[in-house]
């Protein structure tokens, strides 16, 4: 074949990303800047249709990998005196040069995240479907890199693992005890991981997502220390970040999350405060509009952390203080990219727009708990709160489905609720709303129990000291 003629190395083939090279005998700019062998070893495709197999897959892996994919039919699992006989999908699990070692169990789990494009497990943590391809892209595209594929096959089974026994009663036992032994080869990993490198920093990301999606879906699971270990890894490089590309910011920004619901629930600081122009114009696939708002989420935790610390001082500065942070929430806005509308659909717009202004809204409810204790000035925080619930209600009817990574704000709102009845119908909507996991749904409605508790006995309660009643939560 003529070098001159242009074609897809076998990398960005595989990823159905974009090729920029002048010649097949030249390394291509993604390889380069991934330090990655650029190279087109691959068979030229037949033309016309492929065959109903290969369609089925919604990703074409390299032609050393395809080679030795087995084609079993089904796996038998046994359990205790039942045998269940499930479909064998070809994807990555069945392909033992790629993930050796797996037992029959794991690769049944494993199996679960091949096919990410088709409503999956995941699919309720993206902020629409239009995010489905790109972020089954994504993932593969990790999976694949040959120097990163031995520490995230750990944290991709644990992940697969507590998925599928969240959605199925039959498997839960088995299923954590797959994902325990996988999620702690996994941490070792993470720990032992030093970052010199783009695919170093991209790696550390990936297990730092998989790790904590697996931590949120068990008992102590301890999804915020991870979120910080992970952070504070990848802080002293967040500038590199800025420069990669947008969808790596996603990463960051899923682990950002769910420190700063801890940290504004606990009054601490969060690892890294994300600048409000850093995300501006961009859409987060996880946040949607909303990743910008996270710097003066930051700030909320920062002047509550003092007045913890001070015992609720309210002085001159911290007055000023609040003022700023409410003026700066007042006057914030989304800022969507110039083909906004183009790109996503009536309904997924219409949820962006909610989660930012569900987000802004439990912000400004936040500040006013820092300036006037529960039970007093309750007029403007019930206006709050009611505003929160009733957005959050209107995206369940019309689309059926939660706003991602609200969970934070359904609390912070229903803390204003009083009265049995009224507590009854939030507590009673705590499955639709939060839907991450069976664990963050059970740590959501602790908190609201331990906070009403609290408020009922009488404690005067600023949000600066709330931590002290609902600390051992964890929401995303």
């Amino acid at each position: 074949m003529s070098p001159a003629i242009k074609r897809a190395c076998d990398q960005c083939h595989t990823l159905k990303e974009k090729c920029r090279r002048p010649s097949t005998i030249i390394s291509c700019e993604r390889c380069d800047r991934l330090n990655q062998t650029c190279k087109t070893t691959r068979n030229l495709a037949r033309p016309g249709r492929k065959p109903r197999d290969a369609r089925n897959l919604s990703y074409n892996l390299p032609a050393s990998f395809v080679s030795s994919v087995t084609r079993a039919k089904t796996l038998d699992l046994s359990s205790s005196q039942n045998t269940l006989y499930l479909p064998f999908d070809k994807g990555l699990a069945s392909n033992p040069a790629l993930f050796p070692g797996l037992d029959q169990w794991e690769r049944h789990f494993f199996n679960l995240m091949k096919d990410i494009v088709a409503p999956r497990p995941l699919d309720k943590f993206l902020i629409g479907p239009s995010f489905h391809e790109s972020n089954h892209r994504f993932f593969v595209q990790n999976l694949l890199q040959p120097t990163a594929t031995s520490i995230l096959k750990d944290a991709t089974v644990a992940c697969a693992a507590v998925l599928l026994g969240d959605q199925y009663a039959q498997y839960t036992k088995t299923s954590v005890e797959v994902g325990h032994r996988r999620a702690a080869l996994a941490v070792s990993g993470l720990r032992s991981l030093q970052i010199s490198k783009e695919q170093d920093l991209l790696t550390a990301l990936v297990l730092g997502v998989a790790i904590v999606t697996f931590a949120m879906h068990v008992a102590d699971g301890q999804p915020v220390l991870i979120s910080q270990y992970t952070l504070t890894l990848v802080k002293p490089v967040y500038h590199t970040l800025l420069a990669m590309d947008p969808g790596v910011m996603d990463l960051l920004m899923c682990l950002v999350s769910t420190e700063t619901s801890e940290c504004l629930l606990r009054s601490e600081i969060p690892t890294i405060r994300v600048g409000e122009h850093d995300r501006c114009n961009v859409v987060d696939r996880y946040l949607g509009l909303s990743s910008s708002l996270f710097a003066h989420l930051y700030d909320i935790c920062e002047a509550s952390h003092s007045m913890k610390v001070t015992g609720g001082r309210m002085d001159i500065e911290m007055v000023e203080r609040l003022d700023a942070i409410q003026d700066s929430l007042e006057q914030w806005q989304p800022s969507p990219p110039p083909d906004f509308i183009e790109r996503f659909t009536q309904s997924e717009i219409a949820a962006m727009l909610a989660q930012a202004k569900v987000l802004r809204l439990a912000a400004l409810l936040i500040v006013h708990r820092l300036r006037h204790p529960y039970g007093q000035s309750d007029k403007e925080a019930l206006q709050l709160s009611s505003a929160i619930t009733a957005e959050i209600d209107m995206v369940l009817q019309s689309s059926g489905r939660s706003i991602p990574c609200t969970a934070i704000a359904y609390m912070v709102a229903c803390f204003e609720i009083t009265g049995t009845e009224a507590r009854a119908a939030v507590t009673d909507k705590i499955h639709e709303v939060v839907t991450f996991s069976k664990q963050s749904q059970l740590q959501v409605r602790r908190s609201l129990s331990l906070a009403w508790d609290a408020r009922d006995g009488g404690d005067q309660i600023y949000w600066f000291n709330i931590g002290n009643y609902v600390r051992k939560t964890r929401c995303t």
